[in-house]
């Protein structure tokens, strides 16, 4: 099996903010993250960075009638060119690793990330990232379409509140494998 860990939306704009701040360092979320980061660089498992990011403040990429999206539009965040799509320190991408922009709540659309998989023949997607309730769970359930082996490492995850998290783990985990950091190896 080819393995690839997947890091969603670790960025400055998302990540700084409660309520999603409070929930990363209670959960030592980004520690987690950190850790499996680290011990597929060893392992020499390929990974992808995804962040949200549009080339202006009205969010010209977004989709039009997105609610989601229309909160962000002229705030100045998710703008490509500021520090607030910039990766958190710890998690920030190393020389190789694929860095994928994306529009939507999905990495998977109209993203590099479908090449980067086929690219390294991957089978087994690791996932880590934020939110759990949007980024994560459509990863998973189109990771899970296009016949991949998912792990969800759940503690290398958030949500704006753990009971959104959990109910979320629980909503795809049919899935998926559901782990914890401190399980993750990627020896064969």
């Amino acid at each position: 099996m080819s393995k690839y860990l997947i890091l969603i939306d670790f960025i400055n704009d998302l990540t700084s903010h409660d309520p999603m701040a409070g929930e990363l360092a209670r959960r030592n979320v980004v520690a987690n993250a950190a850790s499996v980061l680290e011990k597929a660089r060893k392992a020499g498992v390929a990974v992808g960075h995804v962040r949200v990011a549009f080339s202006a403040p009205d969010l010209p990429e977004a989709p039009e009638r997105s609610p989601l999206f229309a909160n962000f539009k002229g705030s100045g965040a998710l703008q490509l060119g500021t520090p607030g799509v910039d990766f958190v320190p710890a998690l920030t991408p190393a020389e190789g690793e694929a860095i994928i922009l994306k529009h939507q709540i999905s990495p998977f659309w109209k993203t590099i990330l479908d090449d980067e998989l086929e690219k390294h023949g991957v089978t087994e997607l690791y996932v880590t990232g934020l939110s759990t309730t949007l980024a994560v769970s459509s990863t998973v359930r189109e990771a899970h379409d296009r016949g991949l082996s998912v792990k969800v490492i759940a503690d290398a995850c958030s949500a704006g509140s753990l009971e959104a998290h959990e109910a979320e783990l629980q909503a795809f985990g049919g899935l998926c494998e559901i782990t914890e950091a401190a399980k993750v190896s990627f020896a064969d």
